[in-house]
């Protein structure tokens, strides 16, 4: 499903080839709840933040009913994502949990079509939009502490604002910087001011760590590793960035 979501937001982008210009600009201000979506982890939302500026893109000569209504959209964001993170080992008595707190410079290039709402006083407009984001990492934080009371080995008991170095505490020490992802969302306009509600889909692994089902013996004398996917391929961790945003923001025509 994500890659056929992601598909359609590029052959919407892809389709037209009408001439355009650029007709409006405008700045976003959001924030929303951030976590990632890992599998192994219990993990509890963040504050998101999103800032950042935009162009639309209108294909003024499309000799289609709808050309007024499809636009482009590009830009470029400043964005915090995250999550709070924790496991419990029951039967070692032993607790980790945590944080990440990470920054990047996001480049969304979206699809969208706007319709001024006939039932309300002019000015008032609802758009609809999806697209394609472009992430890199800037700076972050990481919180990482385990306590194993029975076990004094510094691999069960560490906490990287302690014991470890300042390297433990850059979360892009321990994690991709690049990520793609996919905006969905709804917009609300009056006047010249602008409401949003989106989701921020991520789809890269933020981390790759081996696969501790690795060599595990099946009940009918199977391994993991007799597996179509070698043992290098499988990445155990599967937590991706999400966020769902509230935006208010103001745009001004760009006038010709």
């Amino acid at each position: 499903m994500k890659k056929i979501v992601t598909l359609l937001a590029f052959a919407i982008l892809l389709q037209v080839s009408a001439q355009a210009q650029f007709v409006r600009y405008g700045a976003r201000l959001s924030n929303g709840v951030s976590y990632v979506s890992d599998d192994l982890l219990t993990h509890s939302p963040i504050l998101g933040f999103n800032l950042g500026g935009y162009v639309d893109y209108m294909f003024t000569e499309w000799k289609n009913p709808w050309a007024e209504n499809i636009y482009l959209e590009f830009g470029l964001n400043i964005v915090r994502r995250g999550t709070n993170f924790q496991q419990v080992w029951v039967n070692m008595l032993s607790v980790r949990e945590g944080f990440y707190h990470n920054w990047y410079a996001q480049i969304p290039v979206l699809a969208g079509f706007k319709y001024e709402i006939p039932q309300l006083p002019a000015g008032n407009f609802v758009s609809f939009y999806l697209g394609p984001t472009f992430n890199v990492g800037l700076f972050g934080r990481l919180w990482d502490r385990k306590v194993t009371p029975g076990m004094p080995q510094r691999t069960h008991n560490y906490d990287t604002f302690i014991t470890g170095n300042k390297d433990d505490r850059r979360s892009f020490k321990h994690m991709r910087r690049l990520d793609v992802g996919l905006v969905m969302g709804v917009a609300y306009q009056w006047h010249n001011f602008t409401f949003d509600l989106y989701l921020d889909h991520g789809f890269i692994a933020l981390m790759k760590k081996d696969d501790v089902l690795n060599g595990v013996v099946y009940g009918d004398g199977t391994t993991t590793d007799d597996a179509t996917t070698t043992t290098e391929d499988r990445n155990a961790y599967t937590g991706t960035n999400q966020a769902i945003m509230l935006g208010i923001g103001y745009q001004l025509p760009i006038n010709r």
